[in-house]
């Protein structure tokens, strides 16, 4: 994806805080997808919780950074008319061409937790 208003915003101090909401706005474009376990797809009528920003290297043109991302998996129960929805936690690690506004990522599963649950949704 490129981004180019954030080039506007590499100086600034909250530089974590525009990349969260370009995150969030082209979340469409995110690799969760590689996060789903079961088989399923990421749900488009859910919202993609995303946190912990942060910026890990500033080393010339390229700066590597990682953040949180939470959302709901979907699949099919075997019926047309319900599905289940689990939530998914992962880590997506991300590089940012400071000059261009590229910015490329690729997701990795953190550890499940147990007590996130799942839930049958009626569709």
């Amino acid at each position: 994806m490129i981004i180019l208003e954030i080039l506007e915003h590499i100086e600034d101090a909250d530089l974590e805080d525009w990349l969260t909401a370009a995150f969030i706005e082209h979340q469409d474009q995110l690799p969760l997808k590689e996060l789903c376990t079961n088989g399923g797809y990421p749900s488009t009528s859910r919202v993609v919780d995303i946190w912990m920003v942060e910026i890990i290297s500033r080393n010339g043109n390229v700066w590597r950074g990682k953040f949180n991302v939470e959302f709901s998996e979907e699949s099919k129960n075997g019926s047309g008319t319900a599905h289940w929805a689990e939530r998914q936690t992962g880590e997506i690690l991300f590089t940012l061409d400071i000059k261009t506004g590229e910015i490329t990522t690729d997701a990795l599963a953190l550890d499940r937790k147990k007590d996130l649950g799942s839930e049958l949704v009626a569709s």
